[in-house]
């Protein structure tokens, strides 16, 4: 059977759906799916475009990009020998890349820009994220990407994944396929890894640190009272006492103010002071260093945040701590100096702080942006 260059698109999809079945053992698109991947590309000016499998999408993106491109392996199934003799095919618009899509799009150097891409190779774990990962930087603003066989756990990761990504939309599934446009979103650098930016790691699983959630509404004193105690009995750290006795608790504070208490430190260990505003989650060294404690009394000047921070609750924590935390933060200030840059630090474990006191207050709100 030998089909006219000047057919009908409609017509040449027909011929198509009859032969399916015929080109790959392994399966191929139902009708239903076919006519809407037909309809998709319908409407799209393609002049570069790629697929990973063979078959009656071959066919297909052959009467409709100028330059397609098939990532493959035959294996016995047929999808490329039977595509590569059918009369269906415009042969001079496709190019086979045929062996293990793990193999071949790793080498492959891509120098257009796709309109379309068709994920259909292997669906073992990782694979299909593997193809993706190729494909993905190479899709202009607009492409259409078509991820097939969703109903696999493996495809469907990558589909869960993309429905979220701002780098697509999704645009709808036809039974266990799945049609994207690319957006005009920055595109993901592949050689990086800002995971914190993609949508789909935007919440953590709770299964795993749901424990840590709730931590988060408590004192950090609640928080490290027993593990304190517990950790540093069995380190046999030598014992410290450490007190905030100004300002009270839930006291009302100015933009500045000083911090005042009592400390009982043994040699060779560093008094700290270090504050945040509650809902932060990192702590900033107060003064100019570690806190001189005379006859058992210190005192340090304390900042609480900026002008935006008026009304807001204060968290203030005296630490004493060994020469290994005292050398990273007496390292910090030197860097604040250096920089004019103030990145908050975290707290050392419970179990090498020596002794620790908390106290909450509250910066009066009139001191905050006007």
């Amino acid at each position: 059977m030998q089909i006219a260059v000047d057919a009908s698109f409609d017509r040449i999809c027909r011929h198509i759906v009859e032969v399916a079945p015929s080109l790959h053992s392994a399966g191929t698109f139902s009708a239903r799916t076919f006519e809407a991947i037909a309809n998709s590309v319908d409407k799209l000016q393609i002049h570069n475009s790629v697929e990973t499998g063979s078959g009656a999408s071959t066919l297909l993106f052959s009467h409709r990009s100028e330059h397609h491109t098939v990532f493959a392996l035959d294996d016995g199934s047929g999808s490329v020998s039977n595509v590569r003799r059918s009369p269906l095919l415009r042969q001079n618009a496709v190019t086979f890349v045929e062996g293990p899509t793990q193999v071949t799009l790793p080498r492959h150097s891509f120098t257009e820009k796709l309109q379309l891409a068709l994920i259909d190779g292997p669906h073992g774990y990782p694979f299909p994220d593997l193809e993706y990962y190729y494909l993905y930087p190479q899709l202009d603003t607009g492409a259409l990407l078509i991820i097939d066989d969703i109903h696999i756990p493996t495809v469907h990761n990558l589909f869960q994944f993309l429905r979220r990504d701002a780098m697509f939309q999704l645009k709808g599934v036809v039974e266990t396929t799945a049609f994207f446009m690319r957006t005009s979103a920055p595109t993901f650098d592949p050689f990086g890894d800002g995971w914190v930016r993609q949508q789909y790691n935007a919440r953590p699983l709770l299964r795993y640190t749901w424990r840590g959630e709730i931590k988060k509404f408590l004192p950090a004193s609640m928080r490290r009272g027993g593990a304190h105690m517990k950790r540093r009995v069995s380190r046999g750290f030598s014992e410290a006492t450490v007190a905030i006795l100004a300002p009270q608790s839930g006291a009302t504070v100015t933009s500045v103010g000083r911090l005042e208490g009592s400390a009982d430190i043994p040699a060779d260990s560093f008094l700290w002071v270090l504050a945040r505003r509650k809902d932060f989650d990192g702590w900033w060294p107060q003064g100019t260093g570690a806190v001189a404690v005379d006859r058992n009394r210190w005192s340090v000047a304390v900042t609480y945040g900026g002008p935006q921070d008026g009304g807001y609750d204060f968290e203030l924590a005296a630490l004493v701590v060994r020469q290994s935390t005292h050398e990273l933060w007496t390292d910090w200030v030197a860097q604040v100096r250096e920089t004019g840059l103030f990145p908050p630090v975290q707290l050392p474990p419970a179990g090498f702080v020596l002794g620790e006191a908390f106290r909450t207050v509250t910066r009066d709100p009139a001191t905050g942006a006007t």
